[in-house]
């Protein structure tokens, strides 16, 4: 910021909010000083402190222990704010790698339903299916623990992701519903030749052993690549 910034009430408010946000997220800062900071951005309570509190989730202090108290505590204040959240919230799940706490509070601000609808889109806005890694783990494993199978239809075509972080977390948010949509689409991914994961091929043999589906019409296929100690029944089903 430039000394022009400082003649008007907006520049102020816009280096608090700077600085407390830089104070919050300080990993070897006293864990006093970094509370401090969470209750300057929580008393200006406008959609930029809020996002700079939800910040906090991107940062990791020295003592793991406090940082998850830290964390929690600012997960409870975003939730304390309702609505006015929310944007700051998706906002900061666009933004960064480090999702899950903001999408557990995300979680208690929206209808179930748009935040399904929300994660797809994070799915989608990467490459090619699509975001990798880390953050796509996680916003995944939030899809499992929803308890809609209406995501199923969004995380199948997960399965098809180059990274195998992500495809492995696609075949477990699958396997959590055991719905039929997703037998044919788990076939094809563990046949398919350019599936060069062991972690994955075991996984998938393991979600269509739980869900007890047969392999028709990939019997043959399914023989050649079921990894030890999976076999193929008489009956057609994945067994051990």
């Amino acid at each position: 910021m430039n000394v022009k910034d400082f003649l008007t009430s907006e520049g102020r408010l816009k280096f608090k909010i700077e600085r407390n946000t830089k104070k919050l997220r300080e990993r070897y800062a006293q864990h006093e000083v970094r509370m401090e900071a969470a209750d300057k951005l929580q008393a200006i309570g406008t959609p930029e402190a809020i996002y700079g509190l939800a910040r906090r989730f991107s940062a990791t202090s020295e003592n793991l222990g406090i940082d998850q108290e830290e964390k929690k505590h600012v997960q409870n204040v975003l939730v304390g704010f309702g609505d006015k959240a929310v944007e700051p919230l998706k906002r900061y799940i666009k933004s960064h790698d480090q999702v899950t706490w903001a999408i557990d509070a995300l979680k208690d601000l929206v209808p179930r339903e748009r935040l399904i609808s929300f994660l797809l889109e994070i799915l989608k806005e990467g490459d090619p299916i699509y975001i990798r890694g880390e953050k796509a783990e996680q916003v995944l494993s939030a899809l499992a623990h929803l308890g809609d199978p209406g995501v199923v239809p969004g995380v199948i075509p997960c399965l098809q992701s180059p990274d195998d972080t992500v495809r492995f977390a696609a075949v477990e948010c699958l396997a959590a519903y055991g719905d039929e949509r997703a037998r044919e689409p788990l076939l094809e991914a563990l046949v398919n030749p350019d599936e060069d994961s062991a972690r994955v091929k075991t996984r998938i043999a393991e979600a269509l052993e739980k869900a007890d589906w047969d392999v028709k019409g990939y019997r043959k296929k399914v023989e050649a690549i079921l990894p030890a100690p999976f076999r193929v029944s008489s009956k057609g089903r994945v067994v051990r």
